[in-house]
């Protein structure tokens, strides 16, 4: 019996040092920053063919003499049918808080434009949500 309570013992201590390396502060992944769009086409009764294309721009728009600079893009065939909802991902710490930064978005069909939207509609900074709702309108 003697050797029965020292290998208790150590049973113990190693179960109380295994469980105490189970207790953590980490809360998990930390969510990715991200823009929820919403697009919609100017035409209610629009419906896309197979074979269309979304085009969709995280952009920094602040030099309006420049072209946008990309910080995301998604690229989806066959988006499915209008109101088409999709996330764009981007890096936080690509964000300057002084800068200006927009989706893009259009639909293209066979190559051409279908859907578009002619200004980047401005989101993340300077008081700007990241969810928004984007009306495309069909090219001119």
């Amino acid at each position: 019996m003697k050797i029965a309570r020292p290998r208790l013992i150590f049973v113990l201590l190693a179960l109380v040092l295994g469980l105490a390396g189970c207790v953590s502060d980490d809360t998990g992944p930390v969510p990715v920053p991200s823009v929820v769009c919403t697009l919609r086409c100017a035409d209610p009764a629009a419906t896309l063919a197979y074979g269309s294309i979304l085009e969709l721009r995280l952009v920094d728009f602040t030099r309006r003499d420049a072209p946008s600079l990309v910080l995301a893009e998604r690229v989806e065939s066959n988006p499915g049918q209008p109101p088409l909802v999709f996330r764009l991902l981007y890096n936080a710490t690509a964000i300057d808080p002084a800068h200006d930064y927009g989706v893009e978005a259009r639909i293209l069909f066979k190559g051409r434009p279908l859907w578009i939207q002619s200004e980047p509609l401005p989101v993340i900074t300077k008081g700007h949500p990241t969810v928004v709702e984007v009306t495309l309108q069909p090219p001119s």
